[in-house]
């Protein structure tokens, strides 16, 4: 079998369904993958796929709540912001609706004949639907004895009347009114309008607008289309509220539960640390209105049938961000802020906060199994209070499950120390690491957990995502993520969960790439991504098949080839030495990604263009050892030079970065070859004597005649694959990965497993790497299906 569909596109994932299959090509395989079916395998847990949920990006307000008005209660750091006001309108906080919510509008109108109006413009405008219903609601009293009644309009931006109500007459005390409103055209980008009349002021708060067809229809529920995205990825899980957001930019910030329960007008709100911008102006700040709070999220893990993996601070604001930490003498009412979660979300009505979940409308309880304490914290800090967390809810709540963390990354110093205290008697039952790495390095470590340390917990890989350079949600990187998690699968004894970061981006409102999903007031994009971790939930095995995969050749071919990174730069006497014969690589065939930045002539190489990753790919494609010896020097820009090897105009970067990272290290990046940042520089103007020698499965990288790296020549799979049964109807599942640019032709042998019927098949490809989706197209990568009978 080749992993290349028609159309000459050769990037692939394949999901293969049914239970048989063997193909073997005429002519011999190149690549042997056998299915070893008498050998036990692991069992894959429900929760091995499922979802990471943090408010950023807009994922909540703006974003997959479903409120559709922006600062409805006025308690932004910018309190005006999405509003227009009347003038002589003010905030006042005398005599709230709740002590949590304090501030409120008061509104001065001008008598007789004359009105005053406010206006709300939403996130970015206000989308509707035609003849669909909106729920319109606020919170209002009188200030003085006089007949007020409030005009409701939605308008669009020209001012037509789409929708209109009338609301009154108010009282001399807070009470809440509601109206139901059907638009009459459809617009993505309208606003609400209110109109009072009469003399005296108002006040006014919790200004609300809400489409009554929600998900799973609940009145303060969800986007519904957001949320159908994330019900068609069949999650095992879901964990919130975060990320960063669960720590806070300081204990003040830091998310509390309890502030994200009760009626929505008692709830208190939160800035959030993801802000708007870089600077330091605190209206930039983005806000949690906590209308998604945790009896919200509680609710729709029930609707999207997935476990709940709640995580709460440790009593630590964000280390990363400052390092304030509640000292552990005051730890007390953090701790108990996590038994209480418990008995929120399990304990029964006759409890206090079982009586609070009753109140809401759920009396059953929501089934709590596991519970994560702190996010990316590290070092004796952290355990410390996580040790006095671990000892509470062990004594109480034995039946949940702990989650603790490994720190921000993996195979750091903050991680060994970690795993040092979880094999040495720190109690926890699985462990969440975090990786944000290049799609090159999910390809090296697909392998990552095959000889890992089964002595300790089990593993949540609970943030993961291959970042490209310029933080694109392109095919290359998804296609690493498939193949990082067929080598979670195929350790599934071990991994038992793992999470796609972030899961929801805001067009125009984003504070971290890439995501899994994009959306704007109307449309909803999915990426790559989204569709590699749609193809695994949604096949996963009950049961691991092991598997052997075995290339007849994995030495890469590529060409060498010369480049910058937002650099100007000179390259000259390019010599490729192979078997002894040496070549001068300036005046073979020469292949750019970005012709207009380069000249060449007096046998050098100039690249003139400050763009990122602008390279030329010189001389034939060749397997095999060689030395390659050259000059460089950068006459502009930021950083330094990219020295490629291996390189094909489609496939995974594969070069040595001198003076990257703003020119402060070097590092080599590749499938095969991968060598981590050591700090060094490039001097501008100087001409850098570059050598690499590559000699078996040694690489010696040295510049200005100092050996930099000597890395191994790693044998990297060609395909990545794993597989598994599905018992209820006794389906063999392989998932297969080509990450590569060429086809590669695949014989699947069965050991004791007895194919019937036809095989079904999943594909995902695009006609390029760096393919991606986007609104004007987004189904340009999409997987496709088929099946076809065993010969």
């Amino acid at each position: 079998m080749k992993f290349e569909p028609a159309h000459g596109r050769k990037f692939s994932l394949v999901a293969i369904l049914s239970v048989p299959l063997w193909i073997s090509a005429a002519t011999g395989p190149q690549i042997s993958l056998t299915l070893h079916g008498a050998k036990k395998g692991a069992a894959v847990a429900p929760t091995m796929h499922g979802l990471f949920f943090e408010d950023i990006n807009y994922a909540a307000d703006g974003g997959i709540y479903a409120e559709l008005i922006e600062n409805r209660s006025f308690e932004q750091r910018d309190p005006m912001r999405a509003w227009t006001i009347p003038a002589d309108s003010r905030l006042e906080t005398n005599g709230p609706i709740h002590p949590n919510n304090p501030h409120f509008l008061r509104v001065s109108l001008p008598g007789g004949d004359k009105s005053a109006t406010l206006t709300n413009s939403g996130f970015g405008g206000i989308p509707l639907e035609r003849s669909a219903q909106y729920r319109f609601s606020l919170f209002a009293r009188r200030t003085a004895v006089s007949d007020h009644t409030l005009s409701i309009r939605l308008e669009s931006p020209s001012g037509e009347i789409l929708a209109a109500g009338n609301l009154g007459p108010l009282q001399d005390k807070w009470s809440r009114h509601e109206l139901m409103l059907t638009p009459s055209a459809t617009v993505a980008d309208a606003r609400l309008s209110i109109t009072a009349s009469g003399g005296g002021s108002i006040d006014l708060d919790m200004i609300s607008l809400f489409p009554k067809d929600t998900f799973a229809g609940r009145q303060n529920g969800m986007r519904k289309d957001l949320a159908q995205v994330l019900a068609d990825l069949h999650p095992g899980f879901l964990r919130f509220p975060g990320g960063c957001i669960v720590e806070g930019n300081g204990l003040a910030n830091a998310y509390r539960w309890k502030d994200t329960v009760g009626p929505i007008e008692h709830r208190k709100e939160n800035w959030n640390l993801w802000r708007n911008d870089k600077g330091t102006d605190p209206t930039k700040h983005y806000h949690q209105s906590y209308g998604l709070g945790f009896f919200e999220y509680f609710q729709l893990c029930e609707d999207l049938g997935c476990a709940p993996v709640p995580v709460l601070n440790c009593g630590m604001a964000c280390q990363a961000r400052g390092n304030e930490c509640v000292p552990l003498d005051e730890l007390g009412p953090w701790v108990q802020d996590a038994l209480d979660l418990v008995e929120f979300a399990n304990g029964p009505p006759t409890t206090k906060w079982g009586a609070l979940r009753a109140e809401m409308g759920h009396p059953a309880p929501f089934g709590l199994t596991m519970m994560g304490v702190g996010n990316e914290q590290w070092s004796e800090d952290y355990f410390a209070r996580y040790e006095i967390f671990a000892k509470a809810l062990r004594q109480k709540h034995p039946e949940i499950q702990l989650i603790s963390t490994s720190g921000p990354g993996v195979d750091d110093a903050h991680s060994a120390f970690a795993w040092k205290k979880f094999r040495s008697g720190t109690p926890a039952d699985i462990v969440d690491e975090h990786y944000y790495r290049s799609p090159e390095w999910f390809l090296t470590h697909s392998n990552r957990y095959d000889n890992f340390d089964r002595s300790g917990p089990r593993i949540f890989v609970g943030e993961f995502a291959a970042h490209e350079k310029n933080r694109a949600s392109t095919l290359r990187a998804a296609l690493a993520e498939a193949a990082g998690l067929t080598g979670m699968i195929r350790n599934a004894d071990l991994v038992t969960m793992t999470a796609y970061a972030p899961l929801l981006a805001r067009t125009g409102a984003t504070q971290w790439t890439p995501d899994l999903i994009w959306f704007d007031n109307t449309c909803v994009q999915l990426t790559p991504s989204y569709h590699v971790q749609s193809m695994f939930s949604r096949n996963r095995p009950d049961l691991t098949v092991p598997l052997d995969i075995v290339s007849r050749n994995d030495r890469p071919k590529g060409r060498i080839g010369v480049g910058t990174w937002q650099t100007i730069a000179e390259f000259r006497n390019i010599r490729l030495t192979r078997d002894g014969t040496t070549t001068d690589l300036s005046t073979l065939e020469q292949t750019s990604n970005r012709p207009t930045d380069w000249t060449s002539g007096g046998g050098t190489l100039k690249q003139s263009g400050l763009a990122e990753n602008s390279h030329m790919l010189l001389g034939p494609e060749f397997s095999g050892d060689f030395t390659l010896d050259l000059e460089a020097r950068a006459t502009g820009g930021s950083e330094g030079f990219l020295i490629l090897f291996d390189a094909t105009p489609s496939g995974p970067a594969s070069w040595w970065n001198i003076g990257g990272w703003n020119n402060t290290a070097h590092a080599v990046e590749s499938p095969a070859v991968n060598s981590p940042p050591v700090p060094g520089n490039i001097e501008r103007g100087r001409w850098h004597h570059i050598r690499i020698e590559s000699n078996g499965d040694t690489v010696n990288f040295s510049l200005d005649g100092r050996t930099v790296h000597k890395a191994a020549r790693t044998h990297q799979p060609r395909v990545f694959a794993s597989a598994g049964i599905r018992k209820t109807n006794r389906e063999l599942i392989i998932h297969a990965v080509n990450p590569g640019p060429e086809p590669a032709e695949t014989a699947f042998n069965l050991e004791s497993i007895q194919p019937t019927g036809e095989v079904s098949f999943e594909l995902l490809t695009a006609d390029r790497p760096d393919a991606v989706n986007s609104f004007d197209d987004p189904e340009h990568v999409k997987p496709s299906t088929g099946n076809f009978s065993i010969p």
